[in-house]
């Protein structure tokens, strides 16, 4: 399914997202 896949994608560059500006990373 490419819709879920697209979702999870987004999913886990949320997460990614978060953890860099929660340790304060400037990516």
């Amino acid at each position: 399914n490419k819709s879920q896949a697209a979702r999870l994608l987004g999913l886990s560059r949320a997460t990614l997202r978060y953890r860099i500006e929660k340790h304060g990373i400037d990516a």
